[in-house]
């Protein structure tokens, strides 16, 4: 028995590790699919190197106690190699730009590459966490059938604190959301409400946009909150959710009220839905520039 490399029970700290690990990258799949391919491809990729991460953090204890320190050494490739995931997503993502009617902006995509590589650091620690607490517990209980529920649970238990924390916000803690009428004065000036938009001249595209266009006015909840929504990487971002969801058959164009910092958003989509519009922009996360824009500012103040 002393000869065995690998004895059972450590297997099996091993593997419940990696359950948690891979049931935690699927979970985190499922819940945002915002941000990632809905594409079997897309799925295929993401599991894929979160059952890799999963592994790597179940290993990484199991391997120190048995005083084999390149483990350490596997641990600092893996974060150089889920930072070179992170750089391809960047590179993908700012390669496609060109073919979005409305492309993200590089404030969103950095958000986006930052959220992919988290979430493999996420699954690496709940994994680790539950090896861990299996040999906590047996260290206790001699018990299989307690140790795997107990280890189990303090796993999915760190998991869901870490999917918590790295959440973030979304535009529905900064603003509220008023539709307002689309209007043409002076002959060609576009208003939303009693905004300006922008100028269209064509009759037959006025008559377009009349008829099937939409017009909201999105009012930031106080000053700090101006800001955030002024940032033009937040704008794009509204842009592109807003017409990647509803499809754009014409125009989608924002202006800012330099007096009371509202922003009106124009657009002529192919699903006219003014409800599920709202929803798309409430949903919007609140990207990290912004956050760092406003906290030095209220550090400046």
């Amino acid at each position: 028995m002393e000869k065995q490399i690998l004895q059972s029970f450590v297997l099996l700290h091993i593997v419940l590790g990696v359950i948690v690990g891979f049931i935690s990258r699927w979970w985190m799949l499922r819940g945002d699919i915002r941000q990632y391919p809905t594409l079997p491809n897309g799925y295929l990729i993401n599991l894929t190197t979160g059952f890799i991460a999963a592994s790597i953090g179940a290993v990484a204890y199991p391997a120190l106690l048995a005083k084999n320190y390149v483990a350490v050494t596997f641990l600092t490739v893996a974060i150089q190699q889920f930072r070179d995931i992170r750089k391809m997503e960047k590179e993908t993502l700012e390669s496609l730009e060109t073919e979005n009617y409305a492309p993200r902006g590089k404030s969103y995509i950095d958000g986006i590459a930052k959220t992919f590589e988290a979430r493999n650091y996420i699954v690496m620690i709940s994994s680790f966490v539950t090896t861990i607490s299996a040999f906590i517990v047996r260290s206790f209980i001699k018990n299989n059938f307690l140790i795997i529920p107990i280890s189990l649970l303090i796993g999915f238990i760190v998991l869901f604190f870490l999917k918590n924390y790295t959440k973030g916000h979304t535009l529905r803690d900064i603003l509220t959301i008023t539709e307002a009428p689309l209007e043409f004065k002076d002959g060609s000036n576009l208003y939303v409400g009693n905004m300006y938009v922008m100028n269209v001249g064509l009759s037959a595209t006025q008559t377009r946009i009349l008829k099937n266009g939409i017009g909201i006015i999105m009012k930031p909840i106080g000053e700090n909150e101006k800001v955030m929504l002024n940032h033009s990487g937040q704008r794009k971002a509204i842009v592109h959710e807003c017409s990647r969801l509803l499809g754009v058959e014409r125009y989608i164009e924002t202006r800012r009220n330099f007096d009371n910092g509202n922003l009106a958003l124009v657009i002529v989509p192919m699903i006219k839905d003014i409800t599920r519009l709202k929803e798309i922009i409430y949903d919007i996360p609140i990207l990290e520039m912004t956050k760092k824009t406003n906290d030095k500012k209220k550090r400046d103040d």
